[in-house]
């Protein structure tokens, strides 16, 4: 512990000897990220009372998901903001490349078995990166259709588990299952309730500016995190490590050292950040609301800290370092959607998303703040930042095993 106090305070008495450096390193990325996000402001601001158009894929084919599609269809009609047609793959896709579409909604071939099996009902959206907000909106509103549907799952498993229990015969427990579901999704998926939702979905939008500031915010967090790592980071002589081993001094000591100063340091300067960005909007938030928010940045910064501390181990080469830690700040930000929608990414890339951290991070961060949601799951980021650091004391115990 002495040692880790030790190296700690070298690394504070680092960053007060090279302030402007440092300073430099903050404001820089606040700058070009600042820039970059009031170009997208009026880009997604532009054109939002363009009629959206919605295509309606079915790649199903079931009973259950036509009847569904069609209700869809049927229930945005009634909005003279948007209109919604049933196509197919190929000419949704078309569609959308022809800017004629704003999304596609599509029921996987799965969608009917997941249904009755219990498993979790999904929709997926692929966006028009020509119609950004348009899309964004879509988005949402096939978030609020699938809970509806998963509403009506709930009660029709219910039911359909006592029918079974009963002298029904198969075809009228099969005729059943497609009835309890027209009626359930009928009644919790009302056109006026579907509508309200939909007005409700469009408030994030209507003030961008509250919207990306916070994503300023969440992408600076990142980036400040990797390059203080980075810049915290010095070539240690072999003359200079084999009296550190005289000395008692661990390879990990100096190593987890730095990872607690960057730590602190962006944790600081984050929540500091958040809590006056917070205090700008018409929202009263508690203390409990402040704490699931600092929790989740907390565990955003740690989380990118140690991937950069386990590529730091891993790796011998600087000028490979650092290639690699620009490519995961790239990497991360992308797969966030702070930067760019994650609809507007291929079908098959998108199912990969939800595995991030920093797209987790973010999608709860979004709701703390703007759907001021009174509850979180912490389980998913708690989860990869325990392999995280699992992996990276691993990593550093063989380390320590062969430099000896």
């Amino acid at each position: 512990m002495k040692n880790l106090v030790f190296f700690t305070h070298q690394y504070l008495t680092q960053m007060k000897k090279k302030w402007w450096k440092l300073l430099l390193l903050f404001l820089f990325p606040m700058m070009i990220i600042g820039l970059s996000f009031m170009a997208l402001t009026s880009i997604f601001s532009q054109n939002e009372q363009q009629k959206m158009s919605i295509a309606i894929v079915n790649e199903d084919f079931s009973s259950e998901s036509q009847l569904l599609a069609q209700l869809i269809v049927t229930v945005l009609k009634e909005n003279t903001y948007v209109q919604a047609e049933l196509l197919s793959m190929e000419e949704a896709e078309a569609r959308l490349k022809q800017n004629e579409s704003t999304a596609a909604i599509i029921f996987p071939s799965n969608f009917a078995q997941d249904l009755y099996e219990g498993a979790s009902v999904k929709l997926h959206v692929l966006g028009n990166p020509q119609e950004k907000t348009q899309s964004m909106v879509v988005n949402e509103l096939v978030e609020t259709i699938t809970r509806y549907i998963s509403s009506a799952q709930a009660n029709i498993l219910t039911v359909y588990h006592y029918a079974k229990e009963t002298s029904i015969s198969p075809e009228e427990l099969e005729s059943l299952k497609l009835e309890l579901l027209m009626d359930f999704t009928f009644y919790t998926m009302g056109k006026s309730k579907v509508l309200r939702e939909h007005e409700w979905v469009l408030l994030p939008f209507e003030n961008p500016l509250h919207y990306y500031s916070f994503a300023i915010l969440f992408c600076l967090t990142i980036i400040w995190s990797i390059l203080l790592f980075v810049f915290l980071s010095k070539q240690t002589s072999k003359s200079l490590q084999v009296r550190l081993k005289l000395a008692g001094v661990a390879i990990w000591q100096e190593h987890v050292a730095r990872i607690i100063t960057t730590f602190m340091t962006v944790l600081t300067l984050s929540i500091v950040l958040f809590v006056i960005g917070l205090s700008q909007l018409e929202v009263n938030y508690y203390a409990l609301d402040y704490f699931r928010i600092s929790l989740f940045i907390g565990l955003l910064i740690l989380h990118t800290i140690v991937l950069c501390a386990i590529f730091d181990i891993v790796l011998y080469s600087d000028k490979v370092k650092l290639f690699i830690s620009l490519f995961l700040c790239v990497l991360l930000l992308a797969v966030s959607g702070a930067v760019f929608p994650t609809i507007y990414f291929p079908y098959g890339m998108q199912q990969l998303f939800p595995y991030f951290y920093t797209y987790d991070n973010w999608k709860w961060l979004t709701e703390l703040i703007f759907e001021e949601r009174n509850y979180a799951s912490y389980t998913k980021s708690g989860f990869w930042l325990f392999l995280a650091l699992s992996l990276y004391s691993s990593l550093v115990y063989v380390k320590g095993r062969l430099a000896r």
